[in-house]
């Protein structure tokens, strides 16, 4: 019974469950705080996450001769697999295992020449040299830069609100160079951090160092530089965290992290050191330190172009401590610093140049780990940790962990060589799996956790594009220089703010370049990007979405780039012997011969057709095909 006038509460629970929940734990935090001791060293909460410990040195397990392995990579698979009761997976035939060593490396499909040279070499190793050859092409760094592009946010805008242009190009094709040449991968980290403050810093280092001007900026309109200039600090802080320690910092902006051991005043340590930089945004009075590089344009006229590089303040800039995250509530100074479950006691000054020195030291416990596990999602869809940018307590612990800390481990005992670390992948028994559906996988293993098949999944937004330029001969191999405007339809993409300008398509083979290089609009990215989930680049992005939907059907048979892809496809077609039509139909679009029972069907399904649209179906039929849209 209750008083008039007053409000009766219900418990959505009982007293008597409530207390058998909370007691026992309660109680025996009571019991430990009268002995003195930690309640997380008798909960286990203090022992050593996996990943903040340095990988081991494993042995590789022991196989079978039966098993017939290539790398010790399989050994480690094959032992998981083995003590499940099920077995890895046949390789894939040639023509396909090339296709997919193909996309993978180059992003674009095998040729029919280059299915001709492989087909003829009859010795063992002739995929391992396909591998080799490829590894070696000019390609291989775009295909690989437009991964690391997602990471560094790289975009041709400034974001928000106007999304005015700028010049970022440089530093795109700095990645390409760095990644074609191979330069290891603890260098490729310490100019992109830090490059600038190297002894005697080429124009190179300094242009690496773009990394992190690649975040959004406000423009000199803005009254609210301040605040602007703290989220490019916080952003580039973000982004750090993902890509070199796979953790979500971020969360101890406001409060100590509530699962990973980094305090908010670890967080602003590591503030500390980003705070340096003399930047507000594109056009305040002190917009950022700027480099007068030359380069040559199109026409082979050389011009200046300003590249956009980190720089550090001459005097510091004090950090303290933003209570709940406000910029305007300081809380106690701090220094820079790294986070205190790093730190060994060691004295240093911290600043960007030892920050990065730090993350590539060889004992560092995760910067070479998430480097590894990073470039594994590149060739088999998900990571060994499937939250590759979280490697704290609430991530995926790893399926294979003596696996990730072998290859770890070699890769820095390699010298830190990205070619040397994807060659061992792309030569496995693992990778070189056939990829199709197994009844007993399913019921077991339906993620495909174990890895006893190759991974199956749709293309990337700019493969697929770059594939249908290079199968109807309209890819122009350009490389380097300043993003293009290829067709997209009209109204699409207009820039936000009136005086930035519009999107003039471009002309001639600018038209055609790979997608790589296609403007990069944050606040509205051409269609062809976002319908096949292509992310704004607004933010880091380690992992994309991948989506099915009938929007990217239509956009494959109704864009506009790709029915001008596939009318140039037929248009090669027509002017081949109708003998041969179907023949080299397939080898430019699938990379294989159609097989007896495709022979035939085709044959009587085109004799059918009015002959002047059967190379148009042929060609349309084929670029829509699952098997041209997917990476098998």
């Amino acid at each position: 019974m209750t008083a008039k006038g007053t409000k009766a509460w219900h418990l959505p629970f009982s007293l008597p469950t409530l207390y058998r929940a909370v007691m026992p734990r309660l109680g025996l935090r009571l019991v430990c705080a009268l002995l003195g001791m930690a309640w997380a060293s008798v909960n286990g909460e203090d022992a050593p996450h996996w990943a903040f410990s340095a990988p081991k040195a494993v042995p590789v397990p022991r196989t079978s001769p039966a098993a017939n392995l290539r790398h010790p990579i399989d050994a480690f698979v094959w032992h998981r697999v083995k003590a499940r009761g099920i077995a890895l997976s046949p390789q894939a035939d040639p023509d396909r295992l090339a296709r997919r060593l193909s996309l993978d490396l180059r992003g674009l499909p095998v040729s029919p020449s280059e299915r001709m040279a492989y087909q003829n070499d009859d010795s063992l190793n002739a995929l391992d040299r396909l591998v080799d050859r490829w590894l070696a092409s000019p390609f291989y760094g775009e295909r690989m830069a437009q991964d690391w592009l997602d990471l560094a946010r790289y975009a041709d805008t400034t974001g928000h609100a106007a999304d005015q242009p700028r010049t970022m190009w440089l530093f795109r094709d700095w990645v390409i160079d760095a990644l074609n040449a191979d330069m290891p991968y603890d260098q490729f980290t310490l100019e992109q951090l830090a490059g600038d403050r190297l002894p005697s810093a080429s124009e190179a280092q300094q242009i690496a160092t773009g990394f992190h001007r690649n975040s959004m900026q406000a423009l000199g309109n803005n009254p609210r530089k301040e605040e602007f200039r703290v989220r490019g600090v916080v952003d580039r802080l973000d982004v750090t965290g993902q890509v070199w320690l796979g953790l979500s910092i971020a969360c101890a902006e406001c409060h100590d992290h509530t699962h990973d051991p980094i305090s908010q005043k670890d967080y602003y340590g590591l503030f500390a050191i980003f705070n340096q930089v003399p930047h507000y945004g594109e056009t305040f009075h002190v917009h950022g330190p700027r480099l007068t590089v030359s380069r040559k344009n199109a026409h082979g006229d050389t011009i200046a172009v300003d590249a956009q590089v980190m720089d550090t303040l001459l005097e510091p800039r004090p950090t303290f401590v933003h209570l709940r995250g406000n910029y305007e509530m300081r809380g106690e100074r701090v220094l820079p610093g790294i986070p205190a479950v790093f730190d060994d006691g060691t004295e240093r000054e911290w600043n960007r140049l030892s920050f990065a020195q730090w993350l590539i030291a060889d004992e560092h416990p995760l910067t070479a780990r998430v480097a590894v596990n990073r470039a594994w999602q590149q060739f088999f869809h998900h990571g060994l940790v499937r939250t590759a940018n979280d490697f704290g307590k609430y991530g995926e612990a790893p399926s294979h962990p003596d696996l990730l800390d072998w290859m770890t481990r070699r890769f820095q005992s390699g010298g830190w060589s990205l070619k040397r670390l994807h060659r061992d992948f792309l030569t496995s028994t693992v990778y070189r799996q056939r990829s199709a559906f197994r009844t007993d996988l399913h019921e077991q293993d339906p993620k495909n956790r174990w890895l006893a098949r190759a991974p199956r999944f749709r293309l990337t937004a700019e493969t697929l594009r770059d594939q249908a330029l290079a199968v109807s001969g309209l890819l122009v191999p350009t490389m380097g220089g300043p993003s293009v405007f290829p067709s997209q339809p009209e109204g699409v993409g207009q820039f936000r703010d009136a005086t930035a300008g519009e999107w003039e398509e471009s002309t001639g083979s600018d038209r055609f370049r790979r997608s790589l290089y296609t403007f990069w609009q944050r606040m509205a990215p051409h269609p062809a990007m976002t319908t096949f989930d292509a992310p704004t680049r607004e933010t880091c992005t380690v992992t994309r979405s991948l989506t099915n939907t009938p929007l990217q059907a239509l956009a494959m048979l109704n864009d506009p780039a790709m029915v001008e892809a596939q009318l140039a496809f037929a248009g090669h077609l027509d002017r081949l012997p109708h003998s041969a039509r179907l023949e080299q139909a397939f080898l430019a679009a699938l990379n294989r011969l159609p097989n007896t029972e495709e022979y035939a069907y085709w044959s009587a399904l085109l004799l059918k057709q009015p002959a002047d649209e059967r190379a148009a179906i042929l060609a349309t039929v084929l670029l829509n095909l699952d098997e041209f849209l997917t990476r098998e």
